[in-house]
């Protein structure tokens, strides 16, 4: 058995009482736990997820939106690896929003329903957060999101398959920052080379 000595973090955001997008406040609308997004955390604050309008893709994050509630997950070396090796490679496909994937995804009980829309992310080349979170933690091996399909996982319902894990090691941890959520660099295809190569090598 490989030894658990890395960590692996699901990031979770609740919506904040400002926040006038209307693709949020939808999905913390009907989120159990008032989730509107969510996003996977390696080390030294890189992300991976996707939002409306953009693409998926790494890039750097403080995290320091007060609104965040973080899982970190103590897994194995190969886990961290595989989930790593997974996202590098989205972020290299261009895969844009599906809206119509998520709005679905709210209104199905985590159950595969045979459309379209099960279809995974690198075959339609487009995705939401929480479905390609579950592909890269599911492609990692991560027993946690074992039973989760993809697409009809809405934020609360990964939280709630890891939330409750034994290999979640700590409480969240949030900081106040008066510039809130930060994005310090761009997405991996228009980040400097060495930063890409430091983020490639991560192990």
């Amino acid at each position: 058995m490989d030894r658990r000595d890395r960590v692996l973090t699901i990031a979770f955001l609740r919506i904040a009482a400002d926040d006038d997008d209307r693709v949020n406040r939808l999905t913390a609308c009907v989120s159990r736990h008032k989730f509107c997004h969510a996003e996977l955390v390696f080390d030294g604050g890189v992300s991976f997820s996707i939002q409306a309008g953009r693409i998926a893709g790494l890039r750097a994050r403080t995290l320091s939106n007060p609104h965040y509630e973080l899982v970190p997950l103590l897994v194995s070396g190969r886990e961290y690896r595989l989930c790593f090796q997974f996202c590098v490679s989205a972020s290299r496909g261009g895969w844009c929003f599906d809206s119509q994937g998520m709005y679905c995804s709210f209104f199905r009980p985590g159950s595969s329903c045979g459309c379209c829309c099960d279809r995974p992310s690198d075959a339609v080349g487009a995705t939401f957060c929480s479905k390609v979170i579950v592909e890269a933690l599911q492609h990692g091996g991560v027993p946690e999101v074992d039973r989760l399909v993809p697409s009809s996982t809405t934020p609360s319902r990964l939280y709630d398959a890891v939330g409750g894990s034994d290999r979640r090691i700590c409480d969240s941890v949030r900081v106040q920052c008066p510039g809130g959520l930060q994005l310090l660099a761009h997405p991996l295809s228009v980040m400097p080379p060495d930063a890409v190569q430091t983020m490639m090598t991560l192990r």
